[in-house]
């Protein structure tokens, strides 16, 4: 057997092997009805995952590709995440507030709902949440216009932020840009630390891609980055940039 014949069957088994373990991990993903969680679903789907996707009225959660599983639950409403959450390997939120005040305000959503799925995320024994926030999460400023429109979202995604780090559960924070709709893998991204000066827009299903990507990549873990579109980059290249990023310091 030639060596280039042998890398060529090693490849084809790494292939096998790694479609065969993805498909037997069942990925949770919260907020799957929203614009970035459907081509979340679509990604994972893509990949080979079982996926799980919360929503919270069945009836308005439009339709999924079939071998989805749908499930209903609620974020501020702790006693229906058990469920939910049982038997996930990972979950993805992709959950966010939809109105400045009560009951899906930031405050509800972004804090209290992150700090209740980690929660339950932590009973259940996941191996592994991405949150998607944004940047400038931690921003405590009244001034801050996203936080001036907004009910202080971006202070509240931080105190969210907080909670998931000293959860205990393996994580991974993402921090996009301004987020469009656009298709994604069509544009270079920057991966950068999450308090980098970094800005810019981003396509929601290059965000997917990316929180896919941090759910099995060791350079991933326990890290808080930004994310952003970057014409300059070299396609493909975010992917190194974790490794660049350091580790969040222990809360």
């Amino acid at each position: 057997m030639t060596p280039s014949t042998l890398i060529r069957l090693l490849s084809a088994c790494l292939a096998l092997a790694t479609s065969a373990c993805t498909t037997a991990q069942t990925v949770l993903v919260a907020g799957a009805s929203g614009k970035t969680g459907v081509p979340l679903v679509k990604s994972l789907q893509a990949e080979g995952y079982k996926v799980r996707a919360m929503v919270r009225d069945k009836a308005k959660a439009g339709e999924f590709a079939p071998g989805v599983e749908i499930v209903e639950a609620d974020v501020t409403k702790p006693e229906t995440l058990t469920a939910a959450v049982a038997g996930a390997r990972y979950v993805i939120s992709a959950i966010g507030a939809s109105a400045a005040k009560p009951p899906n305000n930031p405050e509800a959503v972004d804090y209290r709902g992150v700090a209740n799925l980690a929660d339950a995320a932590k009973a259940a024994g996941v191996k592994h949440l991405v949150l998607m926030s944004s940047i400038g999460a931690g921003d405590d400023n009244p001034s801050t216009p996203l936080n001036r429109m907004f009910g202080m979202v971006l202070s509240w995604k931080g105190k969210g932020e907080s909670h998931l780090r000293s959860s205990g559960v393996p994580y991974t924070i993402v921090r996009p840009g301004g987020l469009v709709d656009c298709d994604g893998g069509k544009e270079a991204l920057r991966v950068g630390a999450g308090d980098s000066n970094l800005s810019g827009r981003v396509c929601r299903a290059d965000v997917a891609l990316v929180m896919m990507d941090a759910l099995r990549n060791p350079e991933a873990a326990g890290k808080t980055v930004a994310l952003v579109g970057d014409s300059k980059a070299p396609a493909n290249d975010w992917r190194a940039d974790w490794k660049a990023v350091a580790r969040d310091s222990a809360p």
